[in-house]
């Protein structure tokens, strides 16, 4: 590795470290009540989105976000998710600072499959933000085994200023910056293909 590419970037970590361990915290909100569906919208035609056993249940024939009405500008949220076990090809996300557009928003997706969970995909933002093609090696070293197809994987997200970082049952997943958008609503996605994906215990909290 390049020394002097080396010691900055060791610098910029460092110093993201000590800002963390300075900020403070709101209350967790809950974003699902575990009944209904109530403070969330769908950009398009859902087959199906309902409250099931405090889990809630998203079923589409074509690409589908369902937003919150809440949005955050710096936060952490999380989530539980989990994939339907008939399809290899499914796909799905938990999206963040979205801004609401036509059919879709515009914004942040962690990617929620069984290729490339925990990685991030700017929507309307260019494609994949992390991992890039250099980075697809270390992205493997440390996603590898994580994400368990049927069962229910852990997600979180932690975004402060430009600086966006993802966890996969809560192991680090990507830390980039970026800074095409700083605030906007949260959301969960269905692909258009296979069965239902359900989400639990979806909470977020704003960071000061």
């Amino acid at each position: 590795m390049n020394v002097k590419i080396f010691f900055p970037l060791v610098g910029f970590f460092l110093l993201v470290i000590l800002l963390e361990a300075q900020e403070n915290y709101s209350k967790w909100i809950d974003l699902f009540d575990g009944k209904t569906t109530k403070g969330w919208n769908a950009c398009n035609q859902v087959q199906r989105f309902e409250a099931v056993n405090q889990e809630l249940h998203l079923l589409s024939k074509v690409n589908v976000w369902v937003l919150t009405e809440v949005q955050m500008k710096d936060f952490e949220v999380q989530c539980e998710v989990k994939i339907p076990h008939d399809y290899e090809g499914f796909n799905s996300g938990l999206g963040f600072r979205l801004i609401e557009g036509r059919n879709k928003p515009t914004g942040y997706q962690f990617e929620i499959d069984r290729r490339k969970s925990g990685a991030v995909y700017g929507i309307g933002l260019g494609g994949w933000l992390y991992p890039s093609i250099e980075q697809e090696k270390e992205y493997e070293e440390r996603a590898i085994g994580l994400f368990k197809p049927e069962k229910w994987n852990h997600a979180r997200v932690r975004c402060k200023g430009t600086i966006i970082k993802t966890f996969l049952n809560r192991k680090l997943i990507s830390e980039f910056q970026d800074d095409q958008s700083l605030e906007g609503k949260f959301g969960i996605q269905h692909h258009g293909k296979g069965g239902i994906v359900a989400f639990r215990n979806l909470r977020a909290r704003e960071i000061y």
